[in-house]
């Protein structure tokens, strides 16, 4: 009898994908930014639905777990290789900057900031500014509101701010001597 199930679930899944699968795709590819990746991230989503496909009861349950598994996998994808790029690079492998933009630099920077935040705050980040999701398209992704993410994205504004506020502050008074200089205060 397990095989009949076995063989439903298959099926379900491979309905599935041929409904969501090009959603599902260019999701990763937004998130990763590179094709080759993004096929391998829906595959890795797919393969992963194959085992909880029968605890999904509905096509809406599989559809917000297909997109949170997704943009969860890219999120994983992603700091692994930003942790990878935090190596030191040689003076061949280093990118090019544009003007006084130090793209390893920011890079690290917006790693450090999203580390600070929770698991739910980084994916609505990630989903509305690397992404480009809209709000409601994150809120139905994670299971919340377009409230709430614009609610989110606000307190990560605010606090993410303040973090590189008093991280400049604290570089500043280690390294006296800076370009930046002391941070002044009016008042």
């Amino acid at each position: 009898m397990r095989v009949a199930a076995s063989d439903a679930e298959r099926d379900k899944v491979v309905e599935l994908y041929k409904l969501y699968g090009p959603a599902i795709r260019r999701r990763c590819l937004r998130l990763l930014g590179d094709k080759e990746a993004g096929n391998d991230a829906t595959q890795e989503v797919f393969i992963r639905l194959l085992g909880n496909v029968a605890k999904l009861e509905t096509r809406e349950m599989a559809i917000r777990w297909m997109y949170r598994v997704s943009v969860n996998h890219c999120l994983h994808l992603i700091r692994n290789r930003l942790r990878r790029s935090c190596e030191p690079m040689t003076a061949a492998a280093e990118p090019r900057t544009s003007g006084a933009i130090d793209f390893v630099a920011d890079r690290q920077l917006a790693q450090k900031v999203l580390s600070r935040f929770d698991a739910r705050t980084r994916g609505v980040v990630v989903g509305v500014y690397v992404g480009g999701m809209e709000h409601a398209e994150v809120g139905k992704l994670l299971g919340i509101s377009r409230t709430s993410v614009q609610r989110t994205l606000r307190r990560f504004s605010i606090n993410s701010r303040k973090y590189l506020h008093r991280t400049h502050e604290l570089e500043a008074e280690a390294d006296p001597g800076s370009a930046a200089g002391p941070v002044r205060r009016s008042g």
